[in-house]
């Protein structure tokens, strides 16, 4: 009987032995294809982003030759993408780690050094023999994963590239080949070269650590059933419970793999990587809600305070979201979070959690060593569309333009639209300000004491050729970021001066930081007011924002144009960016109440109660307030009750090329 039992014990022991090594080898194999897959993904993934960087680059720079901001000639032919895309991409291909290869080539390059290889020419003839593919990527080469991207002829591209004697003649003089091109065709690609073995390197250390330690606990499992064996001990259940707890290392040893490609090192969140891969699994859901979160400034975080305190400060901000979100958060590349989530819940509900998260964070003081810091938030919100990422993005960068903490994708968002009424925008302004067709409208500021108008305010606006007028929203933007902002300025106070040359009202003029921190265009106003013989009705309206940095240099413009009899005035106080500490230090003789305040107050108490603080602050600081858009009669009435000094808005005086007679 005993001797059965030992028998019975044996035989069970080697059955575990052989099922463990099954296992093992399982999972040995199993590791080895999923890090295959992974390699053959990241492969892909990689060059797509390498592509659509490169594209974005290609495109930019082409723009500033076709909008003639370059001008196009043989000295600045080195900047062309196809000329200088060799250049750069050789430079880094040398100092990537994975000695990835980043080309543009073509199978008729005028430079022999973007001549297509044989991998290349294979891309190159599959996309021209379908025209309806624009990515290519093959894997079967022995050494080198190949992506291709097509770049095909477009509009813009038969000046150089159609027929060779409508070409420049420098160029024609310089090339004898790449000429004849039609639209659509396929000129050349951008190429990008993986050498397999180095990704090999990267991935198969992960590969063996894990075969090693498999083989490891492989060893020593046998060496004690060998024992085992050797005593004739009845262990079953202990072998039993030992070879659970070593496969569930294994498992874990792998599932650490797996978990490294998708997690950001720095704060240990998810990665975008697998935002992607969790978006795309759950396209189907009836319920998808997307936020980006974007820390505003945070470059100047990194430059004053440095990256350890720059990093601390994303890992402090990464706990918090982790801490406090429903959702899953991920950590995107630079300073971006994301927020997704498919429970069943409505998309006013996620941008509510959303609004709460971010008021959190903007309220929230990062005490890190010796420092107190306090970052601000903007967020894009997209819910229930596709492709979900890219609205939400789309969302985040109108968010960062239009300084709102949160914006939601609608419709009426597009990058497209955008850049086109930029560019249009852009040629329209640089015409009008050659043209001299920059002008003053005026709008009337209503007395409320007095009932009398007292006061106007300058506001810029564009004549076209037939007539119509264009409002300053359409291009004050545009000509801030193209730097024509000064040619507006002067345009106005020159015009503006002479228009109330012989008039006895006092008139107000827009002036921004941009202005005051341009040393040309204060000189050019010092200038104006040395030669307008009556200064002291000139008023410089100012819009304090954020963009203040040294309150010094405002400070000392304020005192100067002061040192003329003008008065001044802080424009839209109240809309979110409003510094009272410093309002007493500026001198300033006018505050102008903003219009989101000004036109609710009589359906929102916050807004009136705000309005009557702010009221109340400037008188006590002696100052007068004036309280922009005005639109009805119980708004002005309710504003003369709450001791507002003045008034502007529709219901009093829209604005006109003249004044009121």
């Amino acid at each position: 009987m005993t001797t059965n039992k030992h028998f019975f014990n044996k035989n069970i022991l080697y059955f575990v032995a052989i099922f463990f090594v099954l296992i093992v080898l399982a999972r040995i194999v199993y590791s080895y294809n999923k890090v295959e897959a992974y390699q053959l993904q990241y492969a892909k993934k990689e060059a797509q982003s390498l592509k659509d960087y490169s594209m974005v680059h290609r495109k930019y720079y082409q723009n500033l030759y076709i909008d003639e901001i370059i001008p196009l000639n043989e000295k600045s032919l080195q900047g062309l993408p196809a000329y200088s895309s060799r250049e750069i991409s050789s430079i880094f291909s040398e100092q990537n780690n994975f000695d990835i290869r980043v080309k543009t080539v073509s199978d008729r390059a005028r430079n022999p050094k973007n001549t297509a290889d044989k991998l290349e020419m294979q891309a190159i003839n599959y996309l021209k023999a379908n025209q309806t593919v624009h990515e290519y990527f093959d894997d079967s080469d022995e050494k080198t994963y190949q992506y291709a991207y097509a770049l095909r002829i477009e509009q813009k591209c038969l000046l150089c590239h159609g027929e060779k004697r409508k070409a420049p003649v420098f160029i024609q003089e310089k090339y004898d080949k790449s000429y004849n091109y039609k639209l659509g065709e396929v000129r050349g690609i951008v190429s990008i070269q993986l050498p397999k073995e180095t990704l090999n390197k990267f991935f198969s250390h992960f590969f063996y650590s894990s075969v090693v330690y498999d083989a490891l606990l492989l060893f020593l499992l046998f060496t004690f059933i060998m024992y085992l064996l050797y005593k004739f001990k009845s262990i079953n259940g202990l072998l039993e419970a030992k070879v659970n707890i070593k496969t569930l290392e294994i498992l874990k040893n792998n599932e650490n793999l797996e978990k490294l490609l998708i997690t950001d090192r720095l704060t240990n969140l998810l990665n975008r990587q697998k935002l992607i891969e969790d978006v795309a699994s759950s396209i189907d859901s009836s319920s998808r809600h997307l936020a980006l979160l974007n820390i505003d400034r945070f470059k100047e975080i990194n430059d004053f305070y440095g990256h350890v305190i720059a990093d601390k400060i994303l890992q402090e901000i990464a706990d918090l979201l982790a801490s406090t979100c429903k959702g899953t958060v991920y950590k995107l590349p630079s300073d971006e979070f994301a927020i997704y989530t498919t429970n069943e819940i409505t998309s006013k509900e996620f941008q509510e959690r959303i609004s709460a998260v971010i008021k959190m964070i903007n309220e929230t003081k990062f005490n890190i060593e010796e420092y107190s810091i306090y970052v601000s938030i903007s967020c894009g919100v997209a819910s229930n569309i596709k492709p979900l990422i890219l609205k939400a993005d789309m969302a985040l960068q109108k968010a960062k333009a239009t300084r709102v903490d949160l914006n939601v994708y609608d419709n009426s968002i597009s990058v497209e639209n955008t850049i086109k009424n930029n560019i249009k925008g852009l040629s329209l302004l640089k015409k009008s300000i050659a043209e001299d067709r920059i002008v003053p409208y005026f709008q009337a500021i209503y007395n409320l004491k007095t009932s009398k108008i007292e006061k106007y305010e300058c506001l810029a606006r564009i004549i076209k050729n037939d007539g119509s007028v264009v409002a300053p929203y359409f291009f004050l933007d545009i000509a801030m970021k193209s730097k024509l902002y000064p040619a507006v300025t002067k345009s106005m106070i020159k015009k503006s001066f002479a228009y109330f040359e012989d008039k006895e009202y006092e008139f107000s003029i827009n002036i921004s930081i941009e202005d005051v921190l341009h040393v040309e265009t204060t000189e050019f106003i010092f200038d104006a007011l040395s030669h307008f013989k009556n200064p002291q009705k000139v008023v410089f309206e100012i819009l304090e924002s954020e963009k203040v940095e040294n309150y010094e240099e405002l400070e000392e413009f304020i005192l100067k144009v002061k040192d003329f009899g003008c008065k001044v005035a802080i424009d839209d106080f109240g809309s979110g960016y409003s510094n009272f500490s410093h309002i007493m230090n500026l001198h300033v003789d006018y505050l102008k109440i903003d219009a989101s305040l000004v036109k609710n107050i009589l359906v929102d108490e916050n807004s009136r109660k705000i309005t009557q603080t702010i009221i109340n602050f400037a008188h006590n600081l002696g100052l007068k307030t004036i309280a922009e858009y005005v639109e009805d009669e119980e708004s002005l009435k309710l504003l003369q009750e709450m001791q507002s000094d003045y008034a502007q808005g529709y219901i009093i005086h829209k604005p006109s090329e003249s004044i009121v007679s």
